[in-house]
């Protein structure tokens, strides 16, 4: 018999209709009842926090990462779900999957649904991420179960704002599905970012500006103006800008903020392929760093923990030159 924690943190899944929306009560706590028929496993609900995700700070997350670290070392249990509002679950359990070193298993699960809904989908989630965390093989980092399908926490994001299929891998698929007989794995992760062992500590001023046409220089300059040490620059394309972005990212730079550059396009990598003034040639001669195709989300909670850190910046630019 396996022993599974349950650490609740709030969201929708645990939300019911009072009045005119769906919200939270100090009472509020999830549906375990889908879990009664599991003879073989032993299940531990511990409420956590009771917060709706967008209430969610990056601090908060290292809160919870550091919680899950200490279970991890305590190895009282042989695996955790988290459960917590879809808004921002990408990023508290990125933030997980960087800190923890993969000994315990943790998956991450929400609902789209409130409770009091009709075709409620808290329930199923819990159960399949439930039979995920007693199955998960090593080395998968942690994950993210809804709908039936299993993601790497470092890939996946929320796509829809309501549809219970929300939550993909865009460019990579799930890495598995939940079965009414049996968990079944199509492939395995082969990257992971990790940090260095040692405290989980984040440089707040990590700022993100996703660029569009006419629009992103001055925020940069506001940015970094305003002490901001590094900035996330979601750029066009490959990884493209007008030539007054790339002007203020290389003050910017010249300052001594770190500037890594992604894509605001869902999938693909930013290359150094367009040398004209504001092409990823020329902002890497000015000094960028390129995070592939990581989300901008993802990155800057990365970013700030290398600040955090005290990590230079060719230490952190060697981090990201795998992906």
């Amino acid at each position: 018999m396996k022993k599974i924690l349950i650490l609740s943190t709030g969201g929708t899944i645990e939300m019911l209709h009072e009045g005119k929306g769906l919200s939270l009560s100090p009472t509020a706590s999830i549906d375990t009842s889908s879990l009664d028929s599991m003879s073989d496993v032993r299940v531990v609900l511990r409420k956590y926090l009771n917060l709706p995700s967008p209430h969610i700070t990056p601090e908060i997350m290292v809160n919870i990462a550091e919680e899950l670290r200490k279970i991890e070392i305590s190895g009282e249990f042989d695996g955790v779900v988290v459960t917590h509002g879809t808004d921002t679950l990408e990023e508290t359990a990125f933030m997980a999957d960087i800190h923890l070193e993969g000994m315990l298993p943790v998956v991450f699960t929400a609902a789209m649904r409130g409770g009091s809904e009709l075709g409620v989908d808290g329930p199923r989630n819990i159960r399949s991420a439930v039979r995920v965390v007693c199955t998960e093989t090593e080395n998968l980092g942690v994950t993210v179960v809804l709908n039936d399908e299993i993601h790497a926490a470092g890939r996946v994001t929320k796509t829809c704002t309501s549809n219970v299929s929300s939550f993909d891998s865009p460019g990579y698929g799930p890495l598995g599905f939940v079965d009414d007989d049996r968990v079944i794995y199509h492939r395995l992760p082969i990257w992971r970012m990790n940090l260095p062992p040692g405290p989980l500590v984040l440089e707040e001023k990590v700022g993100l500006v996703r660029v569009a046409a006419g629009y992103g220089h001055d925020l940069i300059d506001f940015l970094a103006g305003s002490g901001y040490k590094g900035i996330i620059v979601e750029a066009f394309g490959r990884g493209n800008v007008h030539p007054d972005t790339a002007d203020a990212i290389e003050r910017a730079i010249d300052s001594g903020v770190v500037v890594i550059l992604t894509s605001r396009c869902h999938e693909g990598r930013v290359l150094g392929v367009y040398s004209y003034p504001g092409g990823g040639v020329d902002l890497i001669k000015r000094g960028v760093l390129s995070a592939g195709d990581m989300a901008g989300c993802k990155i800057r909670l990365f970013l700030m923990a290398c600040l955090g850190r005290k990590m230079k910046k060719d230490h952190i630019g060697k981090m990201l030159s795998s992906l």
